[in-house]
């Protein structure tokens, strides 16, 4: 079926109007429309173009949507397609902003802020969860992956970067072996010596983020922050997110941990991917340049890697080394979201109210289907009451 750059570019911006729930609910959108009813994609190509959308770092639909448009109708389909996709979430999400910076101290939005933090929280290990069981299947070798990722996050502070890194060359070896039938003392070997990097790199990452932490220009630090994150994160937007409080709260101070889990709220209630929230980020640092900076600036890398990728995918797409490499670093990843809830739970549940907030959030989304931007705007209206009549 012929389909215009201009059709692509509508429909993508409905679909950021439209796009609820995460990456995984987005491209379930994007099948149903462009599969089931437009006819503008076959269920190969759908197929295709998910197994694609794996290879690069950067937001999963984000992608998805690049590739779709490329092989469609070429570059400046693609372009459109990413600026329909991102512009109406990074309007909500500026008006959001700066609604918050000029009336958060009100009580009743200090008190919907107080119920919806537990909610994110729950959402947040929801995800992960959910994303480990969609990405892992029935692989052992990824799970072990992933349970030593949070140990390894939680315990040694390594920078989630050279975590997806490390954990990228033990899945690599182990893989390797695993083919090559290498005996498995010398896969063992293999972990043990390459976990014994650990600590050199976290002083190394110290030595880095020290260097960039002294450039003076402030939209030049958000450039190069936001810019290290899409390029360099793979998985879901909550592991771009958590690479992102890494730098944003602890290396520069820009945001407390709370500002900054009150963006991820703004972004989870707002349409389109859920980096969004560096529009949030981007705001309260520098304003609308700093909104605007941060947003190009996470999105542009994975724009980048993907036009080049496509060139090539045919002779990539199969690759042993490269999926064994990518097996650890989703596994990475993944764990890298449950480290962000535990880390952000601080600032999110200190009394029984919260933690009560939290399991029922909890129980809601493991038993039902309701959409999480629901349970954030039921999670205003609690905190509200709560506060209202105690």
């Amino acid at each position: 079926m012929q389909i215009s750059n201009l059709q692509i570019f509508k429909y993508f911006l409905y679909l950021g109007v439209a796009g609820f729930g995460g990456p995984l609910a987005i491209i379930e959108h994007m099948r149903r429309d462009l599969v089931d009813e437009m006819k503008w994609m076959t269920p190969a190509e759908f197929k295709s173009y998910f197994g694609f959308s794996q290879i690069c770092p950067g937001p999963l639909a984000f992608q998805f949507a690049l590739y779709f448009s490329y092989f469609k109708k070429g570059l400046w389909a693609a372009v459109l397609a990413g600026i329909g996709l991102v512009l109406p979430s990074f309007i909500f999400v500026l008006l959001f902003s700066v609604f918050y910076k000029e009336f958060r101290d009100i009580n009743y939005v200090t008190w919907a802020l107080y119920g919806i933090s537990p909610v994110i929280i729950a959402i947040i290990f929801y995800s992960g969860f959910k994303l480990s069981r969609n990405v892992f299947h029935n692989d052992v070798f990824q799970y072990v992956l992933f349970f030593s990722a949070i140990a390894v996050s939680i315990f040694f502070k390594l920078h989630i970067l050279l975590l997806i890194a490390l954990f990228a060359v033990i899945a690599l070896i182990y893989y390797v072996g695993e083919r090559e039938f290498i005996n498995n003392k010398v896969n063992s070997f293999s972990l043990i010596l390459v976990s014994g990097v650990i600590l050199a790199l976290k002083d190394f990452t110290g030595v880095i983020l020290n260097f960039f932490g002294q450039i003076n220009s402030k939209l030049l630090d958000i450039a190069y922050v936001f810019i290290k994150a899409g390029a360099l994160t793979y998985g879901s937007g909550f592991v771009i997110i958590g690479v992102l409080r890494e730098d944003v709260v602890e290396n520069f101070h820009w945001l407390t941990s709370k500002e900054f889990l009150d963006g991820i709220a703004f972004g989870q209630i707002t349409p389109g991917p859920v980096v969004i929230t560096s529009t949030f980020i981007g705001y309260m640092v520098s304003g609308f340049w700093g909104s605007l900076i941060a947003t190009v600036s996470v999105f542009l890398p994975s724009f980048v890697l993907v036009m080049i990728v496509a060139q090539i995918i045919d002779k990539i797409k199969d690759n042993f080394y490269l999926q064994s490499a990518l097996k650890g670093a989703n596994a990475a990843a993944i764990g890298a979201i449950i480290t962000i809830a535990y880390y952000l739970s601080d600032d999110a549940i200190f009394d029984y109210w919260t933690l009560g907030l939290f399991f029922l959030t909890g129980l809601i989304l493991f038993t039902t289907k309701v959409r999480p931007y629901y349970l954030i705007a039921l999670g205003a209206v609690a905190g509200m009451a709560i506060k209202f009549f105690t």
